[in-house]
């Protein structure tokens, strides 16, 4: 089995899942999620972690995980063999409870944080298990949802604190919030890179300098995959047969074209903003201020950003 990249350092955001081994139930009872619940707390006193949401199917779980120590691989490896060690014996039962080791994603928290929250707190709604996310009982939305909830295992603190400064606008806002994406496809693990990363592009540059930093001999797939850059000439190339425009054309003229074009070719390069800025004619802050304007616009653009993601998808199939 490949190695599960473990990128970890001080203040890390991570979406962590972990299934049952060859997708069967990893809860066989409430009492089971109530022991889980335990060792979360156990863990999280343990290792310092702020638990952001959590939701518990039957066959697997969602965390939301941030570690203000670099220590997310010893906490997993914690946390579901504890549980694992619990079920075996309480189900006299041996053998693997899950399968291989927990995937864990690093998130750009500042972008992702809501919108991830969201996701995991409608888990058992598109699973078609409840109606409503307060119907589901094993999940961290009653932390939310409840203002007079003073249980300590989430932190709630950081999601709300996006809505309001007070805490009982905050609850309403955020149930609004999460009320509005029931029915809708917005899946923000969409937009993972590589399986391992989650945000926009200053985040993941800043990721990709910290797997540098790793020796040859401890590269697993996931890492090469983000070191495999396509060219800049490449990128304006498939960007050219997109729009049916001429190379100067698209370079030289200022649109939105263009932009998505400076955007891809940050995206897809990686090179420095002042050499994507010298096939554009302009300087390196300029390549920046159009690459933050784009994701900008993605936010609320939902046809801007289906167009990126065909190019995405172009330029990736034709490189």
């Amino acid at each position: 089995m490949a190695r599960q990249l473990r990128i970890e350092f001080e203040g890390a955001f991570y979406h962590i899942t972990s299934r049952g081994n060859q997708r069967e139930r990893i809860y066989f009872e409430d009492g089971d999620r109530d022991s889980f619940l335990e060792i979360l707390k156990r863990t999280k006193e343990r290792y310092g972690y702020h638990l952001h949401a959590y939701v518990l199917m039957d066959n697997h779980y969602h965390l939301m995980v941030e570690t203000p120590k670099a220590n997310i691989s010893q906490t997993m490896q914690n946390i579901n063999t504890s549980y694992t060690v619990y079920i075996n014996k309480k189900h006299r039962r041996s053998g693997h409870l899950f399968q291989g080791r927990f995937k864990g994603m690093i998130v750009d928290k500042d972008e992702y944080l809501v919108t991830l929250s969201r996701y995991i707190h409608l888990n058992p709604v598109r699973a078609g298990v409840v109606q409503k996310p307060e119907e589901y009982k094993w999940s961290s939305y009653g932390f939310y949802i409840d203002s007079s909830n003073k249980d300590t295992l989430v932190n709630t603190g950081d999601t709300l604190s996006m809505f309001s400064g007070k805490k009982r606008q905050a609850v309403k806002a955020y149930k609004e919030f999460v009320d509005r994406g029931i029915g809708k496809e917005d899946n923000p693990l969409k937009d993972v890179e590589a399986g391992i990363l989650l945000g926009r592009i200053s985040f993941k540059e800043r990721i990709k300098a910290l797997l540098e930093k790793r020796k040859e001999d401890e590269e697993i797939p996931q890492i090469k995959r983000l070191r495999n850059t396509i060219p800049i000439d490449r990128v304006i190339e498939t960007c050219c047969r997109y729009y049916d425009k001429g190379s100067e054309e698209l370079l030289r003229r200022r649109n939105g074209e263009r932009g998505m074009a400076i955007y891809l070719s940050k995206l897809f390069s990686g090179e420095k903003n002042i050499k994507i800025g010298k096939y554009f004619g302009i300087k390196g802050p300029a390549v920046s201020n159009i690459i933050k304007a784009m994701e900008g616009r993605m936010e609320t653009d939902k046809r801007l950003k289906s167009k990126i993601e065909n190019l995405k998808m172009r330029v990736i199939n034709e490189e």
